[in-house]
């Protein structure tokens, strides 16, 4: 390698996370990591609730574990798991009430939950090549998921370019009623979206294409296009209406075609010893949904020449960031009006609607931030984030969605190298 393009690389490798986007070389030392996080919900307000009490709404702690060893020179094995609880209530539908002009929200009672799910993964190492395959699975009391992956990263033009494409496939099991009595007319009528999904499954591929180049000392770039093909029970069983029986209350299409165009930008900052990542990301599915969602992220390094830092390794980095998101909403979204008389439920399953907010037109914003301190071989993480989301903030001033849920999320981990 020249030494024009040993400055290029290493430069590259300065700005955090492009690593993988210019490096074919596997991992020089074993790695074990933990992630903490604690994501809490905003509590629904007793003004939007039917029930008119403030509902509290999901927290979810989650522990993840990662290892990853190096096998000779050319080989590496990744191991992963997490444990999640989850506790709390979410809104289970939105409609405007009888009597009504304003759109609420209707709370199932509070739940516990729990899942485990755990991947293994290969990798195999060339000179400008690697590949690797990976296996997935998830369970949980309700849930089963299954997937498995191949990739792969060719580096071409004297290493400034980065080729990578992947494929999965994807297979999950449901039983939303765990004591399904069969046959039962009061189950039917009361739960159908659950009675009817009990035993159901979806299947999904997913197909992605991606390159990076450097194109200077102090600048990569990447983009990626992903497509993705589901097929199978796409509802939401837990979806449930008060004043509709033996009809479910979310009937979705049984396919949906999703594609995705990431593009990203790195600029290394070396006067500031600071890194500026930008990325885009637009999102079209079958479904009548358009997303685009917009990240800015500020990576500051901070090592002094003090004997401390330098004997011990000790580095720094401050990396604040920010993100909007916008959508249009799903052709078959519907918030019901009870005042109105028409025929919005029906047992014809070929007749699409649902009130999940997370199908409407809205937007979001959030504001990150990040530490990560290194020293010798360990590294230390923490992270918050606040989000808010709201119609306006997509431009939609004609539609309420008080079920959109406002979070604080904080993580923090350890990652020892060795």
């Amino acid at each position: 390698m020249s030494d024009v393009l040993k400055k290029l690389t290493a430069s590259a490798l300065a700005i955090p996370g492009m690593a993988s986007s210019v490096a074919a070389a596997g991992p020089a030392q074993s790695e074990a990591s933990y992630r903490y996080t604690y994501y809490t919900e905003d509590d629904s307000p007793a003004a939007r609730d039917d029930a008119g009490i403030a509902q509290e709404r999901y927290t979810i702690q989650v522990h993840q574990f990662h290892l990853l060893m190096p096998v000779k020179d050319k080989y590496s094995v990744t191991v992963e798991s997490s444990f999640e609880h989850m506790a709390g209530a979410s809104p289970v539908y939105t409609y405007v009430p009888e009597g009504e002009e304003e759109v609420y929200t209707h709370f199932a009672g509070a739940s516990k939950e729990l899942r485990y799910d755990l991947t293994a993964a290969g990798r195999v190492y060339g000179a400008t090549t690697e590949a690797g395959a990976a296996a997935y699975f998830s369970i949980e009391r309700d849930y089963i998921a299954l997937n498995a992956g191949i990739d792969g990263a060719a580096q071409i033009n004297d290493q400034m370019t980065t080729l990578s494409g992947g494929l999965s496939f994807g297979y999950d099991w449901m039983s939303p009623t765990t004591l399904r009595d069969e046959g039962s007319e009061d189950q039917a009528a009361n739960e159908p979206g659950r009675y009817y999904a009990n035993d159901e499954s979806k299947w999904q591929v997913s197909v992605s294409e991606g390159i990076g180049q450097i194109i200077n000392m102090n600048l990569v770039v990447q983009g990626n296009a992903t497509f993705t093909y589901k097929k199978g029970y796409l509802s939401d069983p837990y979806r449930d209406c008060p004043h509709a029986e033996s009809v479910p209350c979310d009937i979705r299409p049984s396919t949906r075609s999703v594609g995705t165009l990431s593009l990203g930008a790195r600029r290394f900052l070396p006067d500031l010893n600071a890194a500026v990542h930008a990325d885009y990301r637009l999102f079209l599915d079958s479904w009548g949904i358009a997303s685009s969602t917009i990240d800015l992220d500020y990576y500051q390094n901070w090592a002094p020449n003090w004997s401390f830092f330098t004997n011990n390794g000790v580095n720094i980095q401050v990396v604040p960031g920010l993100r909007y998101y916008v959508q249009t909403s799903a052709y078959f979204y519907e918030v019901p009006d009870l005042n109105e008389n028409d025929p919005f439920y029906t047992v014809d399953t070929t007749t699409f609607y649902s009130s999940d907010p997370r199908l409407s037109h809205y937007g979001a914003l959030a504001a990150k931030l990040r530490v990560n301190a290194d020293f010798r071989n360990f590294t230390l993480n923490t992270y918050a984030e606040r989000y808010a989301a709201n119609p306006a903030y997509g431009f939609n001033f004609d539609e309420e969605a008080p079920g959109l849920p406002g979070f604080w999320r904080f993580g923090t981990g350890l990652d020892y190298r060795f």
